[in-house]
């Protein structure tokens, strides 16, 4: 589900999105793909968009698909564009190298200097 809240120059303090929900600038709450695929140019409003939203986005007919296009001010939008657009990249972990151990040196062992001094 999509995340909804208001946006920070929101020229509105809470909006209630039906009788038992509202959001505010701090507090939002998860709301249908749908719903907000028609809201998603209102200025007020910000969405967030997480990972477990992929497969219902890859799946939208192209009516929706329009309605997100419509919303989104870019008339040639595929199905790919979208989820680039709205998804958050994935974290890519860098990969642990390990280097291998090179042998160690042996070193001479050092011998103290003797005292030039005589007893």
């Amino acid at each position: 589900m999509v995340s909804v809240r208001l946006s920070d120059n929101s020229k509105v303090r809470r909006l209630y999105i039906n009788p038992k929900q509202e959001i505010t600038r701090e507090e939002g709450t998860a709301v249908p793909l749908k719903w907000a695929a028609v809201r998603l140019s209102d200025p007020n409003l910000f969405f967030v968009f997480d990972e477990s939203d992929r497969e219902e986005l890859s799946q939208l007919n192209e009516r929706f698909l329009g309605i997100f296009a419509k919303e989104m001010r870019n008339e040639k939008l595929t199905s790919e564009q979208l989820l680039e657009q709205l998804l958050p990249k994935p974290e890519v972990k860098p990969k642990k190298t390990i280097l291998p151990k090179s042998p160690l040196k042996k070193t001479k062992p050092v011998s103290k200097a003797k005292s030039l001094l005589k007893k």
